[in-house]
């Protein structure tokens, strides 16, 4: 029988983008496996990012001695624990209601644990705090923990995207110039669904940038030397990232995955030349720069 939430969290909004991921079964099966993986008995684990509390579960069910496990939001943290307890494993997994930088400061989570593990990646990786992350991760990180996931590529293309484009800005409607409102049109990046944009490849792809939460080095400023295979107008980069749990792999380039690909837009589009060889840049945020050789 499936129980039914309280009213109180029936009527909080949460992002229904948690039931996709939830819903996701070859992340979860990847997620299972690379758990399973460790030798787990008498370990301590520490996971930023709860959500439902499915991976502090499996880390229960296959030996962890104890799960400390973050979640900032609230009523997302009560959720998880009700759900923990309906699964009575609420001896052996402690849910913390606060992010993972207020939980070390005030002395919540554990120093040297044997396993930290968090999947808090969206479409381009960093927007779900992945800098502040990984420097929780190496304040209380010792040489012999293991981190989950162990590496993170991020992959791109240079492309013609006309629906990305004029979804991240406007100029002319009904008679008048609305261009001034392209002020806040998004520099970074925006998730979109690539089966329904086809984005017209316009170069190799390429492995933008490596992200090794140990390495504080992960999010410096990257450059490129890309040549182009097909002239076009450039609108940005789309791309799509694989997160490496040891040999086990969770991927948005999958098209069922329920991560979808980002779009990387250019300021201005800019006129690419087949052959042509361009230097593609970009910053910690996922904002890129294309400059011609």
């Amino acid at each position: 029988m499936h129980k039914i939430p309280s009213r109180a969290h029936a009527d909080s909004q949460v992002p229904n983008w948690h039931f996709r991921m939830m819903r996701d079964s070859a992340r979860n099966a990847a997620i299972e496996a690379a758990i399973a993986s460790c030798n787990l008995r008498g370990k301590t684990v520490v996971e930023i990012g709860t959500g439902a509390g499915l991976p502090a579960m499996l880390f229960a069910r296959h030996g962890a001695r104890k799960v400390f496990t973050c979640e900032m939001d609230e009523r997302i943290a009560a959720a998880a624990r009700e759900i923990i307890r309906n699964n009575d494993l609420q001896d052996r997994i402690v849910v913390i209601a606060k992010s993972s930088r207020q939980a070390i400061q005030d002395g919540d989570l554990p120093s040297a644990p044997d396993i930290i593990f968090t999947e808090t990646l969206d479409s381009g990786v960093v927007g779900e705090g992945y800098e502040s992350i990984a420097e929780d991760i190496r304040q209380i990180a010792s040489p012999a923990t293991v981190v989950m996931p162990d590496r993170i590529q991020q992959f791109g293309f240079l492309c013609t995207d006309v629906q990305a484009f004029e979804d991240n800005s406007v100029f002319n409607q009904c008679g008048f110039d609305l261009s001034g409102f392209n002020l806040f049109a998004e520099r970074s990046y925006f998730s979109v669904i690539q089966t329904l944009h086809d984005p017209v490849c316009l170069s190799p792809t390429v492995l933008f940038r490596s992200y090794d939460y140990l390495d504080p080095s992960a999010l410096d400023p990257v450059e490129h030397q890309v040549t182009v295979h097909s002239s076009g107008l450039c609108h940005g980069m789309t791309s799509y990232f694989d997160a490496h749990f040891g040999k086990f792999l969770i991927s948005s380039r999958e098209r069922k995955s329920h991560w979808r690909t980002a779009f990387h837009p250019l300021r201005v589009p800019m006129p690419v030349e087949s052959g042509r060889r361009y230097y593609l840049r970009g910053d910690k945020s996922g904002s890129i720069d294309l400059v011609s050789t």
